[in-house]
């Protein structure tokens, strides 16, 4: 998550991360404000005040619910969460621990049929990744 935030952070993207408890989003938030040494992820957590520099927003539960800004068109989603509907964003980021690969790839197929672009990875080993889609 570390990396994949500062990459958020140097680049155009604006997102949203989706956490399925609020334990689970506190921990996230103190992790990117305390994690580095004399530094910090800038971020923010749901409920606070959005400026247009933000880029990250961190919030639990379902989205569906949540009012969004429209210049975040990204979703990241954390892999204990449940997915009901794909809608709302451009982009989104799936994290799964979903091992079946029939039951992923029914998946890809259902959303590539709705004409979403799947870039599909397995992480073969620690940090190493395979893309399969």
């Amino acid at each position: 998550m570390l990396r994949l935030c500062k990459k958020i952070i140097d680049s155009e993207e604006k997102v949203y991360v989706n956490f399925e408890t609020n334990e689970t989003k506190t921990y996230a938030d103190k992790f990117l404000w305390t994690r580095e040494k004399n530094n910090f992820l800038p971020h923010k957590v749901d409920g606070e005040k959005i400026s247009s520099r933000d880029k990250i927003v961190l919030f639990n539960g379902s989205f569906a619910k949540m009012k969004f800004l429209r210049t975040f068109n990204s979703l990241i989603i954390s892999p204990c969460v449940s997915i009901k509907k794909f809608d709302f964003f451009k982009k989104f980021l799936v994290f799964s621990y979903a091992k079946d690969e029939l039951f992923n790839k029914k998946i890809s197929d259902q959303l590539i049929k709705r004409g979403f672009i799947i870039n599909w990875y397995d992480e073969h080993s620690s940090f190493k990744w395979k893309q399969i889609l």
